[in-house]
């Protein structure tokens, strides 16, 4: 793992990450911002932890109709949970290498192809956030600048989805152009390029497929579902008035905001960002205080759960810290070991 806290994109995450949580802070009153707390009605947090296992429920069965049903839907529930752990703990994403090794060793399907089906899940995610952002812009004022970032980003969605779908439809044209690159650049070795080639368009075929890409998508829809009922129901705590509109357009802007590269656990920008998508858009609603209690206490909830559930996972899949870090670190295959589905 030091080759992690040693990178420079490491660094840089924690910079911004310490950015980040100082602009959440510095405005804040925190005289007032004890009130919020002290008055927040917490009952809603129970229908919101019991909606955060939902959402993981949902994601992982959306996982086991992208990769056919092989997995059982308990190994696709650790697989997924050990991901979030990794990503709470560690720098750099770790979550997606980790759980995309253990799905692939405990259910003997190659890692190429697994990792394929969790692009094919990124992919779907960012479509259901375009499509949700352009859903809410009519009912809030907002920049334009917000708007056209909207419409951006649904063309990169839409470019990206028109790709995968070229190059697994076209699998053979694909392989021979791969083939004929290959052919010349004699120093690769083109067995194994085109191999791990064929486990990739083999992971991105449920996009050809009626049934299972309409499985995905429903499933989509119900783990998004989930998730933006958490931020509601959290919201609710602090904001009895609190709006759907409002759930989506928190949900979106964090979804947006994770990618950048920040501490583990998207400390600083999480509470940032999601200060900011309630108090911009919303400001007569929401102040500085209660839209930073609101985020801290949803970080709370997602982070207490999701660790609590993953750390659960690696005891039931038999996989310590210390192993799959460096698997992950070495890329070396991960060794055999028992699987509880």
């Amino acid at each position: 793992m030091n080759k992690l806290f040693s990178s420079r994109r490491f660094w840089i995450g924690i910079a911004i990450s310490l950015v980040c949580l100082w602009l959440a802070i510095r405005n804040v009153p925190f005289a007032e911002f004890s009130q919020v707390i002290t008055r927040a009605n917490y009952l809603w947090l129970i229908p919101a932890i019991l909606l955060q296992l939902g959402a993981i429920w949902g994601r992982a069965q959306r996982w086991r109709a992208l990769l056919n049903h092989r997995p059982g839907v308990w190994l696709s529930i650790w697989s997924h949970s050990i991901g979030f752990l990794f990503t709470n703990v560690f720098p750099l994403r770790m979550g997606e290498p980790a759980r995309v090794i253990v799905m692939s060793e405990r259910s003997k399907i190659p890692l190429v192809q697994v990792a394929a089906t969790a692009l094919v899940e990124r992919v779907l995610d960012v479509a259901f956030v375009v499509l949700a952002l352009v859903a809410v812009l009519p009912f809030m004022q907002v920049p334009a600048l917000v708007s056209q970032a909207g419409v951006t980003f649904g063309i990169l969605v839409l470019v990206a989805l028109i790709g995968l779908w070229f190059v697994v439809r076209f699998r053979p044209l694909s392989e021979r152009m791969l083939a004929a690159i290959l052919a010349r650049l004699t120093f690769l070795p083109g067995a194994a390029i085109q191999a791990r080639w064929g486990e990739l368009v083999e992971g991105l075929s449920p996009l050809t497929r009626l049934n299972t890409g309409l499985s995905a998508i429903i499933w989509t829809l119900i783990s998004w579902f989930f998730s933006i009922s958490i931020y509601w129901c959290v919201l609710k705590s602090f904001q009895s008035d609190a709006r759907v509109v409002e759930a989506v357009f928190i949900v979106v802007a964090l979804a947006l905001a994770i990618t950048v590269p920040s501490s583990p656990g998207f400390i600083g920008i999480f509470q940032y960002v999601g200060q900011q998508a309630l108090v911009l858009p919303f400001g007569d609603k929401y102040t500085e205080s209660n839209a930073l209690a609101i985020t801290l206490t949803s970080h709370l909830v997602y982070y207490i759960m999701t660790t609590g559930i993953g750390l659960i996972a690696l005891t039931m899949v038999g996989e310590s810290f210390a192993n799959l870090g460096k698997l992950i670190t070495s890329q070396q295959k991960p060794k055999p070991a028992s699987t509880n589905e």
